[in-house]
């Protein structure tokens, strides 16, 4: 019991002691002076030294008692001899016993071995901050991104929301109005909207057809006459003039010079043989590209014809040869060829789906 006390009181000196010792080195000022510090290092380093080797011989000391039976891997299993088990636990008693009253290891008081624990642990936080910093910028950054695409997916929803309940406004006020009115009302309502709407389709049909009409007279035609005249075929060359028309092309599809213009009269009687006597009219004499002009509204009417008549879209409209005109259509997919017969096309009914 006494020796226990004698034990306690050591420890506590020492404790004491480090504690004004680490008071003073607090309250006292640092010492800047490099060849102070280099000494004082040299001073820690010899003190860690030394330690070390007090701590490799307690050990040889301890390896020494533990030679022969005693050993450490001996002691590191309880044996199943009693009379072996307790001589183990004695010696066990005997290691503690002598650690028991070993002093705490505490730098002396210029020794710089805190400032570099403190120094060490301070860069450790320091990094582990820099750590944390790049993290949580580069979590903020997608979360920020995230953010805006919700903030965007919240503004469309906000707005389909907003169009659906306006359009629901709009479809209950109209069956508002129309539980109100009578049959013959609502008779009257309805075949006034399909006037309307046909007077729309009409008009667009009617724009179109202008649309088609001015597309063909001043850009299909003369390549359409072009090809006729065995030129290349439609889009190959796309800037036509009268002038190369006239002059023709050769066998391999080349415009001929136009230094040499033909005659009117061979000219008229080429374009006779190749769109027929229909190519002029009332005796006044054609260009090529209005006599390929002539053939292609004709073609599109005969077309549009066969298309509306009997057989629901699916007759075929017989041409007198293969012409230009019928081969750029069937290229634009606009029309199509019998399957068995050449000379007969017919317009693809694009409405026919929509229809069934």
């Amino acid at each position: 019991m006494a020796e226990s006390q004698s034990q306690s009181l050591t420890t506590l000196a020492h404790i004491r002691n480090h504690a004004i010792k680490s008071r003073q080195l607090y309250e006292s000022q640092m010492d800047l002076d490099a060849s102070r510090t280099s000494a004082r290092l040299e001073a820690t380093i010899k003190e860690l030294q030394d330690q070390i080797e007090q701590q490799q011989a307690a050990l040889e000391n301890l390896r020494a008692k533990f030679n022969g039976t005693n050993s450490s891997a001996s002691l590191a299993f309880a044996s199943s001899d009693p009379r072996q088990r307790l001589k183990q636990l004695r010696t066990l008693k005997r290691a503690y016993t002598s650690l028991k009253p070993t002093a705490t290891f505490l730098p002396e008081k210029d020794s710089v071995l805190p400032t570099l624990l403190t120094t060490r642990s301070l860069q450790q936080n320091v990094q582990g901050t820099k750590d944390a910093i790049s993290a949580t910028e580069s979590q903020l950054s997608t979360t920020s991104s995230l953010l805006r695409t919700e903030e965007q997916n919240l503004h469309d929803a906000n707005l389909i929301t907003t169009t659906i309940t306006s359009r629901i406004a709009k479809l209950q006020i109209d069956h508002e109005e129309q539980s109100e009115k009578s049959p013959t009302q609502l008779a009257n309502d309805l075949i006034a909207a399909k006037r309307a709407q046909k007077a729309t389709y009409d008009e667009k049909i009617r724009l179109l057809g202008d649309d088609l009409q001015l597309f063909i007279t001043e850009i299909l035609s003369p390549m359409l006459a072009a090809e006729a005249l065995g030129g290349p075929v439609v889009g190959d060359m796309l800037d036509v003039q009268d002038e190369t028309l006239a002059a023709g092309f050769t066998k391999k599809g080349r415009a001929k010079s136009t230094s040499k213009a033909p005659s009117e009269r061979s000219r008229q009687l080429k374009i006779d043989q190749i769109w027929g006597n229909n190519a002029a009219v009332d005796d006044a004499h054609i260009t090529e590209a209005e006599a390929a002009d002539q053939e292609m509204r004709s073609l599109i009417e005969s077309l549009f014809a066969t298309l509306v008549g009997p057989g629901g879209g699916k007759a075929y409209f017989e041409v007198e040869r293969e012409t230009a005109a019928v081969r750029f259509l069937v290229r634009a997919g606009v029309a199509k060829l019998h399957p068995r017969e050449a000379r007969k096309v017919r317009l693809v009914d694009f409405g026919a789906e929509l229809d069934d």
